[in-house]
């Protein structure tokens, strides 16, 4: 089966917020729209920050459940941020209140799946399993990381990501082994980790890997891993332009640049057997 995968859209950073909502939501469409593939697959997976506006993120789950067979996707911290005052007085500084939001916006959507807690969902025979995995906040480091430098601890209000994290990890120990693994936060070191010099908040690496295939997101990096037979998948588009940060114009023509940044801003795939 071929599975396409795409995470951190940050549709708000494409198609900002505008009073106009019909022009709002035609917009997201068209730009949703330049991300498809040529050949899509049946599946579709969104491995978390979709937008900062639930309405937004409906838009785009809408679009994507007429396009495809089956959309799954888990919620990254970015769907948890409450942005501004408006927000904040409307979930009642309560960042749970947006997830409730968008799950009861997206309930008519019978081909969507967001995935939690490490719910198993079947579908064709195939186990899907996903949830945001928090990162642990466990050392010093990671903790004055969080507190002065991540948006999260101002932009997420009302939750407390050490026990998320200590939750979800209660679940996964008692999660069966599935075919596909959904997460926001990577459970695997990638290139992007030993570049920055820094997992703080970008990191929860899991101890065993229960899927044969695991897609994250969260570093804004695009690559596939193979670790010890275990396929891990990482396609975050990230903000606007953020494919230059890989494409010097002082290395690279602008005929090379243009052609990575057409393969940059797809949905990518990769098939289950």
């Amino acid at each position: 089966m071929q599975t396409d995968y795409i995470s951190d859209l940050h549709l708000d950073f494409y198609i900002k917020h505008i009073g106009n909502y019909d022009k709002w939501e035609k917009k997201t469409h068209k730009f949703l729209e330049t991300l498809l593939p040529d050949n899509k697959g049946e599946v579709l997976i969104i491995a978390g920050d979709l937008s900062h506006y639930n309405i937004q993120s409906k838009w785009c789950l809408e679009y994507f459940s007429k396009q495809y067979e089956h959309v799954f996707f888990v919620l990254g911290n970015h769907d948890y941020y409450l942005v501004s005052n408006g927000q904040r007085d409307k979930y009642k500084r309560k960042s749970k209140e947006r997830e409730y939001e968008l799950m009861g916006l997206i309930f008519p959507l019978i081909n969507v799946t967001m995935l939690s807690d490490f719910m198993t969902f079947i579908y064709k025979d195939l186990k899907f399993a996903g949830s945001t995995s928090w990162y642990p906040l466990t050392e010093f480091n990671d903790v004055t990381f969080f507190n002065t430098v991540s948006n999260d601890s101002r932009l997420i209000n009302g939750m407390d990501i050490r026990n998320e994290n200590f939750h979800e990890g209660l679940v996964y120990e008692n999660m069966e082994e599935v075919d596909v693994l959904i997460t926001h936060v990577p459970s695997i070191l990638i290139n992007s980790h030993h570049k920055y010099g820094s997992t703080s908040c970008y990191l929860n690496e899991l101890k065993q890997i229960k899927a044969k295939h695991n897609i994250f997101g969260h570093c804004h990096e695009q690559s596939v891993y193979d670790k010890a037979g275990i396929k891990f998948y990482i396609n975050a588009l990230g903000y606007p332009n953020e494919w230059l940060n890989h494409m010097s114009p002082l290395e690279y023509s602008k005929e090379e640049r243009q052609k990575y940044a057409s393969m940059w801003n797809k949905i990518k795939s990769f098939e289950i057997k």
